[in-house]
């Protein structure tokens, strides 16, 4: 195979200067990653940029791919370069007041690349520099190592057949310098990509299959090595895997407004080769709610135009002959209410319709719905329209909310999924006439957990004497299911019983202004802060300032209430000792003096009790803790969920 690069005798030197470039002769060969080193001064950077043909050299030939780029004129050598070279250079170079994305699609938007494979290929470069949640920050937030490793992702987000990098770790920390070197050789390797890199750092030299020093000039081979041949069929980093399955998970929003468990499971199945389509039957953005969106997938979204165009066509096509169209709507699941439930059937049977023009044109094989309301019913529609298999899930708070007419869409589905075995038996004995392997559970898996190398630093004596007896930390939606209203009384007990103690509540919700006031008038305005929503990566800090995590739920008049709180379960890993109320669910993790304690739905006065007894002994606080993270990582093993999820998309969509 002939070289990428072929330099032969290049001299290059500036006026009043010593010759920097005194007859350098060198080859790349295809996959070859090269690591040029040599003291600070003696021309690696010029060396590179002639590579890059960013100058031209006095004297000697250039040979990119076969074509002699010297012989180029300006704009000839300004596309060759874009189309087949990237570069990281020592500074970063990022337009300051855009966002990641922004930066990072840029050379893409010069390649005409469309908008949907744009999104799918940076989040992709993104991930390869462990960067993706970033991908809706503006650069100037981000720290210099982070600004480093968006234009690292922004060089390889074109699939260049050329890197060149200037010290692309030297501002990265050793843990993300060995990730970067790895992902640098498996793209070279792999994906037939030539690297030239300069560094100081002969750590990461030793990743290189050759390595050079410029010395006075004159360029020495330490080490040469050929690269291993690469598999013709290997897919490429920023490649999506090939789809063993195309599935399509209909959700009512995405990203949801609270928690990152669908988000979690939906980067697994698209990793996995089992999710190709991402629909939401709410929102009218590209993105939704962009904070909280970083999957390599671009979301298809029902807005409130596209709904009425949609029911527009939908009235003319059934004022037509459509049968089947008008069967599946007297089959229509019927739920609660009167007019609200017409008005959600129509909706509903609506999104469907639609969803299945999409899902024919996409290949869908198979539909999963993340709820058991309106996206269930738009999937079974489709599904019915289409004959293609589909599955929906059952959450804690949506049992109470089913119809006995809601078996229909139970009947028709590979499975239904429920997130405690609560939740299991409760349908189990609503649809005794469905057989009993139709309901499976599978638990949310974990989206927060402590990293392996993580230490709490210990406070100093000063700071332990500032600190309160006990820090209490409750994370959801500011609701009335979520009780806060009996927990702050229990710190209007804690405060009488001479507990230094300090609250925070984090979210947002209804109910947030009826608690500032019960603040208010219970006293406790100094101890009590509400936080409002933080983004997920920074609720670690949450958990590591926390003593004591608590999640007092209770059932509203309406039926409504908590099923296992992903935040419960974060704080169980983190190792927090938690005290919760007696709700089936959160029974299911916690059991009362071994992995946590438990007190009476509305019992402000066990609770108070509870939390003075964690306060008064910091080593019960401890062992709690451990046993708790135990328990938790023992039931919510993300292997064996992932396996069985994956299993039954894979049998679903052999069905199709």
């Amino acid at each position: 195979m002939d070289p990428v690069i072929v330099a032969k005798d290049m001299y290059k030197c500036y006026a009043g200067f010593p010759p920097v470039l005194r007859g350098v002769n060198i080859e790349v060969q295809a996959g070859e990653l090269v690591a040029i080193m040599g003291p600070s001064g003696c021309g690696k950077s010029t060396m590179l940029h002639v590579l890059g043909m960013l100058h031209a050299p006095d004297a000697g030939s250039l040979h990119i791919m076969g074509t002699d780029v010297l012989s180029l004129d300006r704009e000839q050598t300004a596309a060759f370069r874009r189309g087949n070279m990237g570069f990281v250079m020592q500074s970063s170079n990022l337009f300051e007041h855009s966002t990641v994305f922004e930066n990072v699609e840029f050379p893409l938007i010069y390649e005409n690349v469309p908008p949907q494979e744009r999104w799918e290929r940076v989040i992709r470069a993104l991930e390869l520099v462990r960067l993706s949640a970033r991908v809706h920050y503006r650069s100037n937030r981000l720290s210099g190592g982070e600004q480093q490793r968006v234009a690292i992702a922004r060089a390889m987000v074109n699939n260049p057949r050329i890197l060149l990098a200037d010290e692309p770790t030297g501002a990265l920390d050793a843990r993300t310098s060995r990730v970067i070197m790895e992902n640098f050789r498996t793209l070279c390797h792999t994906g037939g990509v030539s690297m030239v890199m300069v560094t100081h750092d002969p750590k990461m030299a030793e990743y290189c299959d050759s390595i050079y020093t410029l010395e006075d000039g004159i360029l020495h081979c330490q080490q040469h090595s050929l690269p291993p041949v690469r598999d013709a069929n290997a897919p490429s980093l920023l490649q999506a895997p090939p789809p063993i399955v195309n599935g399509a998970l209909v959700a009512e929003h995405f990203p949801e407004a609270s928690g990152q468990c669908l988000m979690e499971e939906a980067h697994r199945l698209h990793s996995a080769g089992l999710l190709s389509r991402i629909y939401a039957i709410r929102g009218s953005s590209l993105l939704g709610d962009p904070a909280g969106y970083a999957l390599p997938l671009a979301v298809r979204r029902i807005g409130l135009w596209r709904l009425l165009g949609a029911t527009v066509q939908l009235v003319r096509q059934m004022r037509s002959s459509s049968h089947a169209l008008w069967a599946i709507w007297r089959a229509l699941p019927r739920g609660k209410g009167l007019c609200g439930d017409c008005l959600g059937r129509l909706r509903a049977f609506v999104c469907g319709v639609l969803l299945a023009r999409w899902a024919a044109e996409e290949n869908i094989q198979f539909l999963y719905a993340s709820g058991s309301h309106e996206q269930a019913t738009a999937s079974w529609v489709c599904a019915r329209l289409l004959r293609l298999p589909f599955a929906f899930s059952v959450r804690t708070q949506e049992v109470r909310q089913l119809g006995l007419d809601d078996g229909v869409k139970a009947q028709d589905a590979i499975f239904v999924r429920c997130d405690t075995a609560d939740t299991l038996q409760t349908m189990r004995v609503m649809f005794p006439q469905l057989p009993p392997e139709r309901f499976v559970l599978l638990r949310d898996p974990l989206t927060l957990t402590p990293p392996e190398d993580d230490m709490e630093i210990p406070l100093s004596a000063k700071a332990r004497q500032q600190e309160p007896d006990l820090r209490i930390l409750a994370v959801g939606s500011i609701c009335q299911r979520k009780g806060y209203d009996i927990l702050l009384r229990a710190c209007a007990e804690l405060r009488k019983a001479g507990v230094r103690f300090h609250l925070t509540i984090v979210g947002h919700g209804p109910w947030l202004l009826r608690l500032r006031c019960l603040v208010w008038r219970l006293g406790v305005r100094g101890l009590v802060t509400f936080a409002g929503q933080i983004p997920h990566e920074s609720m670690q800090d949450c958990y590591r300032k926390a003593d004591v995590y608590v999640s007092p739920g209770i059932v509203t008049p309406q039926g409504d209430m908590d099923g296992l709180p992903s935040a419960l379960a974060e704080a169980m890993a983190f190792g927090r000792a938690v005290v919760v109320s007696d709700l089936p669910a959160q029974l299911e993790v916690v059991e009362d003096g071994h992995t946590g304690l438990v007190v009476a739905q509305k019992d402000t006065a066990g609770l108070a009790a509870a939390l003075k007894h964690l306060a008064d002994k910091p080593d019960e606080r401890r062992r709690l803790g451990e046993a708790g993270r135990v328990r938790i990582h023992t039931l919510l093993d993300v292997q064996e969920n992932e396996a069985r999820l994956n299993e039954l998309f894979i049998r679903a969509g052999r069905r199709s």
